[in-house]
């Protein structure tokens, strides 16, 4: 891994493109690579994202002007600020994409969130006993009501949304696992083989009743199981009664005993 030297070759025509157009451009300071290029992390498919410092008083008229300055570096088949007005994403007529973000005055002294996310939770755990604690509550919780729910309604597509969720849960098991920090955008690196086939292991996801109950009991299964012996080691209190009560519901309603491994 590595720097503008590591990616696509044809990157470093753009930004030398870049460096021309706005190195000329009296409203821009400075122009930085940011991303994985610039953290010292890319590889072969990364692509190239820019951070371009204005002038202050120059920012607004800047940004409303990108379409001018942008097609003077290069043509695009697409060009947007759709997340943000000071964020453009494009990708020119060779298919690279290219991502800048347009910051005034100077740039902030950005530093990601500590701690852990859990699925979808907006709480980021300081502490991996208490993101394990949360991972397991939350799919004791969900496999009782949600889960059940939606399988019940027929509502299959909207079941598939909260699969990023129910993975969130189990790398979270996973991190506890291993101990290790929370990934960045290569995953590989911290989760192990052996977890990484755990999940390839899991049956197929598709829309159809039958798929998602496989599946996400078969999820629940390796969260619950890989778990448990977890909560012994970091000393927390196992759901017992949570369990329980999901192991009758999932009984009661769809008629699968699962108390071989919940309860």
């Amino acid at each position: 891994m590595g720097g503008i030297e590591v990616i696509d070759p044809r990157y470093r025509v753009l930004l030398a493109r870049v460096n021309e157009v706005l190195g000329g451009d009296h409203r821009v300071r400075s122009v930085s690579a940011g991303g994985s290029v610039g953290a010292g992390t890319a590889d072969q498919w990364s692509d190239l994202d820019l951070t371009i410092i204005t002038e202050s008083e120059h920012y607004d008229e800047f940004i409303s002007d990108w379409p001018n300055w942008l097609k003077r570096i290069t043509p695009t088949v697409f060009a947007r600020t759709p997340i943000a007005s000071f964020i453009i994403n494009t990708v020119t007529c060779e298919g690279l994409t290219l991502d800048l973000v347009i910051r005034s005055g100077e740039a902030p002294d950005f530093r990601p969130p500590g701690g852990y996310a859990v699925g979808f939770s907006s709480t980021r755990f300081a502490d991996i006993r208490d993101a394990l604690d949360y991972a397991v509550a939350e799919q004791l919780r969900g496999l009782a009501g949600p889960f059940l729910s939606l399988i019940q309604r027929g509502e299959h597509l909207r079941h598939l949304t909260g699969v990023p969720h129910l993975l969130g849960l189990l790398t979270t098991v996973f991190l506890a696992e291993t101990g290790e920090a929370p990934p960045t955008k290569v995953w590989n690196q911290t989760y192990t083989e052996e977890q990484r086939d755990a999940v390839a292991a899991l049956p197929a996801l598709r829309a159809s009743r039958d798929d998602l109950i496989a599946f996400g009991l078969g999820i629940a299964n390796l969260v619950v199981s890989r778990a448990r012996p977890l909560f012994e080691r970091h000393h927390l209190d196992w759901p017992t009664d949570l369990a329980r009560v999901t192991a009758f519901r999932i009984r009661d309603e769809l008629g699968i005993d699962v108390s071989d491994w919940l309860n």
